[in-house]
């Protein structure tokens, strides 16, 4: 073989390969590659136009060697942007739960507020457009599966932030569930600013702007039955029914757990709304209601009905907390007959 021939087959060996270079390229920015249609020429004319050809389908191929995203069916290309027309999904094939199939981590990253338009964490997920677009878009089927779930030992397992907007939205059911303390009664632990929790029973404690919890007591003027419809007042207790109560003399009233239907106290109910009413006494006096277990000061301590000579009954609002799910009526002065009315409770 003479100079020509080998320099003409190294051309044609070269062309080969620009074309198996090209419809490569073609491949993977979705395209079909082009059918090259050969034309006869002379040797001379195709050794002069092959080299060109080779050599500028050389620089065409080492200038688009790296696409500026990976397409459909591709690798992911770091620090570019990555289209696709098509879902990519991450599945656990193996191993028991919990089963970690993408991870990212930043050495030294503690949260701090992003301000508008930027986010400091590794992972982001951001919506570029404007109108309803979702950052972050988290879907589990199944009763028990968890759309978004965020896990940390000591920190906050999820920030919600808005700079005008809402930072946390219930949607559609509107349902928001909060696990319950091991025990009733106030947290052990000192409270974060406006942290809120809920006890073993399911009472509501806030935080206090001192520093200390609070119990939230919710006035309520609805069944406790579980049946829609607003509650209706009850008579706890009528003394005429016996003996008048003497002056001195201190009658403990059960109200918790009491009444039926649309009157019905819940057992865990704290306090009562009503009306106390002074009736049939023998002279002038007063009531005094307060919680059961309370030491009185006739002397001292303020009374919650006063009643004189001359009149057949008189009455008067109260409010009053419970201890032991009761209250307790102190007669003062003159012995009298009293009636106790319920038209709320606080629980």
């Amino acid at each position: 073989m003479d100079r020509t021939q080998e320099l003409e087959e190294q051309v044609r060996r070269l062309s080969q390969t620009v074309d198996a270079m090209r419809g490569r390229m073609a491949r993977l920015e979705g395209r079909e590659p082009s059918v090259a249609v050969a034309k006869e020429s002379n040797r001379r004319g195709f050794l002069r136009i092959g080299a060109g050809a080779v050599l500028g389908a050389l620089g065409f191929a080492a200038a688009r060697a790296l696409p500026a995203s990976a397409a459909t069916g591709g690798n992911m290309i770091l620090g570019n942007p990555n289209s696709a027309d098509a879902s990519t999904t991450l599945i656990a094939t193996g191993g028991s739960p919990p089963v970690e199939v993408f991870g990212v981590s930043a050495a030294g990253t503690t949260w701090n507020p992003p301000t508008t338009g930027t986010f400091g964490g590794p992972l982001q997920g951001l919506g570029t457009s404007t109108g309803v677009v979702d950052g972050v878009d988290g879907w589990a089927g199944g009763t028990s599966g968890a759309g978004v779930y965020g896990l940390t030992d000591a920190g906050y397992g999820v920030i919600g932030e808005s700079s005008t907007g809402i930072g946390l939205y219930a949607r559609s059911s509107g349902r928001i569930r909060q696990e319950a303390l091991a025990n009733p009664g106030a947290p052990a632990y000192t409270p974060n600013d406006f942290e809120q929790v809920r006890d073993a029973v399911g009472v509501l404690w806030i935080h206090n702007p001192s520093g200390v919890w609070r119990r939230v007591n919710t006035v309520r003027v609805d069944r406790a039955d579980n049946v829609a419809g607003a509650y209706k007042p009850f008579r706890r207790l009528d003394t005429r029914s016996g003996a008048i109560k003497a002056a001195g003399s201190t009658t403990v009233v059960s109200v918790a757990g009491t009444g039926a239907g649309a009157s019905a106290i819940p057992s865990d109910a704290v306090a009562v709304v009503g009306n106390l009413t002074a009736v049939n006494y023998t002279g002038s006096g007063f009531l005094a209601i307060m919680p059961s277990g309370t030491v009185f000061n006739p002397a001292a301590d303020p009374s919650s009905v006063n009643f004189i000579v001359g009149q057949k009954a008189i009455a008067n609002a109260f409010v009053c907390g419970l201890s032991g799910g009761a209250v307790q009526v102190y007669v003062a002065g003159h012995s009298s007959h009293f009636i106790v009315d319920i038209t709320a409770y606080i629980q």
